[in-house]
């Protein structure tokens, strides 16, 4: 018996050993999609015949999306400009929702387009109309992937259902362009007018959308290089819209972004929601460029963040519309870089509620944020209540209860104004105040605040035209730590608080 039992394992382990070797041997391949005698007629016929370590060569030509990558594979087109790969929901599936043994995928010279993702993961909560790389098993990180030399345009990512959740209807939209839940590099790329939730020729089901262009969930890690993030929007509109994030990216993640632009995307929320904002029950719409919630880690260099918007309007309660450029709630180093020409608004009509509220034209901090060697400029508030009160705060930052430290860092020709009935228009440069949470810190060494400036309508207090640093209500001032800062040429004065 022991003779035998010995002998089968024997052949058992020589079966192992020897089938091992077959695999650990084979080459990897170069397989063929397009016109070319011989090549698969799909990219999903390729990816079948397809083994780990292999490369398939896309031709030119316009293929079709709606495909799932399992395997660790490089894609390779005839360049973005030739090379098309279309439609889906996603346009491009990489890794297994739930997988454990995720794959290696590099993806290259193509373009990404036209995806329309309404059901996945569920029909009330679509993830990534272009791209998705799903979470791995016990909500781990998915997928290693890698995207260069490429483009990931016109795609979307809206619920077909809404469900009754949260004490309301409620459906989610999230990375119009790209949903990752694994570890992500995107180089040389452009991820162009993506679209999460509404567009203006079809309104979506969702109250919730984010990501216009990038959703990088809580286990994702992103970077970002030479690459540009431009023209997506996060976008909901009547009966559901409620709030939005991110128009450009929002990242929950770890997110490093070098040598890029994310510039003239949208967060965007048309609503008919009774709401209040003292009551903490209120539409939102935040975040035009970046997105960065409590316990995330973005590190952002030699970078220029432009020309995003934030726009909030709501015909049945008050509005609020935040942070033009970026919201950094969790932890954010900003260096060699550009924050300028961002824009939030909210508008309040006669026949709404009572309050519009704006802060942060150019960032918003709410955690732990260092600004060295940049500029932060031309960047502008706006809020108008017809019938009742309005509240814009910080031109070109607004600190709320964070940690804000400035290094030889410019804030200049920024701008807040408030048009109500009553309210207030405070610090057209920089905005430090407490609201909940622990007193807020401000630090600012070899730095500039010039040339900003506030402007009210009558009956609304309009002060701190450089920096404002006093709570509101009690009058009470925060301590700023001030070294060879400079504080002059803003209107109508230069700090209050200081």
């Amino acid at each position: 018996m022991r003779r035998g039992t010995g002998l089968v394992a024997a052949i058992a382990v020589t079966a192992m050993i020897c089938g091992a070797a077959t695999d650990s041997a084979r080459s990897a391949a170069t397989l063929c999609v397009g016109a070319k005698a011989g090549c698969f007629p799909t990219i999903q016929a390729a990816l079948g015949a397809a083994g780990n370590g292999d490369t398939i060569v896309i031709g030119p030509g316009s293929f079709a999306g709606g495909i799932t990558i399992a395997k660790s594979v490089q894609l390779v087109g005839a360049g973005a400009g030739s090379t098309t790969i279309e439609g889906g929901g996603p346009v491009l599936t990489i890794g297994e929702v739930d997988g454990v043994d995720q794959p290696t995928v590099s993806v290259s010279r193509v373009t990404i387009a036209g995806g329309l993702n309404d059901s996945a993961p569920e029909s009330f909560a679509a993830s990534g109309g272009g791209v998705w790389i799903p979470p791995s098993f016990g909500n781990t990180a998915g997928a290693t992937v890698s995207i260069s030399d490429a483009l990931i345009t016109g795609n979307r990512a809206a619920p077909e259902t809404a469900v009754p959740l949260c004490g309301h209807v409620c459906a989610f939209a999230a990375g119009g362009g790209i949903n990752n839940a694994g570890t992500l590099t995107v180089a040389n790329t452009g991820i162009t007018d993506n679209v999460a939730g509404s567009t203006a020729s079809d309104p979506s089901v969702a109250s919730y959308a984010a990501g216009g262009g990038i959703m990088n969930a809580p286990q994702g890690a992103l970077t970002l290089l030479h690459s540009f993030v431009t023209g997506n929007r996060a976008a909901v509109s009547q009966p559901n819209g409620r709030n939005t994030d991110g128009g450009g990216i929002v990242s929950y993640g770890v997110l490093t972004v070098e040598d890029s632009v994310v510039s003239s995307n949208h967060s965007d929320v048309e609503a008919a929601v009774p709401s209040s904002f003292f009551s903490g029950l209120f539409t939102e719409a935040n975040a035009g460029g970046l997105y960065l919630p409590q316990s995330s880690s973005t590190t952002i260099t030699r970078s220029r963040i432009s020309g995003n918007n934030v726009h909030s309007t709501n015909t049945a309660g008050d509005a609020s519309a935040e942070a033009g450029g970026i919201d950094a709630e969790g932890s954010l180093l900003l260096t060699d870089s550009t924050v300028q020409s961002n824009m939030a608004a909210a508008i309040v009509p006669a026949s709404s509620g009572f309050l519009a509220e704006t802060d942060g034209g150019g960032i918003q901090v709410r955690g732990s944020a260092a600004v060295r060697d940049s500029r932060i400029s031309h960047n502008s508030l706006s809020a108008t209540s017809e019938t009742g009160a309005a509240l814009a705060s910080g031109g070109g930052l607004a600190n709320i209860g964070g940690s804000l430290t400035l290094e030889r860092t410019v804030v200049a020709s920024n701008s807040a104004s408030a048009t109500g009935v009553g309210g207030f228009n405070l610090g057209g440069g920089i905005f430090n105040v407490l609201f909940g949470g622990g007193p807020p810190q401000l630090t600012e060494t070899d730095s500039v605040i010039t040339a900003n400036r506030l402007a009210a309508s009558d009956g609304v207090m309009s002060q701190g035209g450089g920096l404002y640093t006093v709570d509101p209500f009690s009058g009470q001032p925060f301590p700023v730590t001030m070294t060879r800062t400079v504080i002059e040429g803003n209107k109508p004065d230069q700090c209050v608080g200081c």
